[in-house]
């Protein structure tokens, strides 16, 4: 028993450092940095010291189901690399979207477009903010 609570904290705190360490690239460093990250460090433990971490990953921390699922430390791993790349994608679409309007909104020589996209960006932001008027209005 009390080698699983000792195998438990150990690959917790293993995980959780991973998951700092992803995160703390991907939001000083870059997002393609840290995607490369991700995917390269449990990739080269698993081809330096194959052994351990095979064993490592093997480790069950839990069964589901009256002990008809296991899960192992390889299943948290997808877990996090799921959930990790999720919001590393998530940050990669949005920092192009709004690289997109920027570059929509004015011409290079500053002049405001007046193309259609423009025209309906433009009708899109006013009807924004007229609901949020709206909204704010006091009674």
């Amino acid at each position: 028993m009390s080698m699983n609570i000792a195998a438990f904290i150990g690959s917790s705190m293993l995980f959780a450092l991973f998951v700092i360490v992803v995160l703390f690239v991907l939001i000083n460093m870059s997002s393609r940095l840290a995607l490369i990250i991700l995917l390269v460090i449990p990739l080269a433990f698993i081809f330096v010291i194959p052994d351990i971490s095979i064993a490592f990953l093997s480790i069950q921390q839990m069964s589901l189901a009256n002990g008809l699922v296991p899960v192992n430390n390889f299943h948290i791993l997808l877990m996090i690399w799921s959930t990790l790349i999720g919001v590393i994608l998530y940050t990669e679409f949005l920092t192009w979207y709004l690289g997109k309007g920027m570059r929509m909104k004015k011409n290079p020589d500053g002049t405001i477009k007046t193309g259609v996209s423009a025209k309906l960006d433009k009708s899109v932001y006013d009807a924004i903010e007229n609901f949020k008027d709206i909204l704010n209005r006091k009674k």
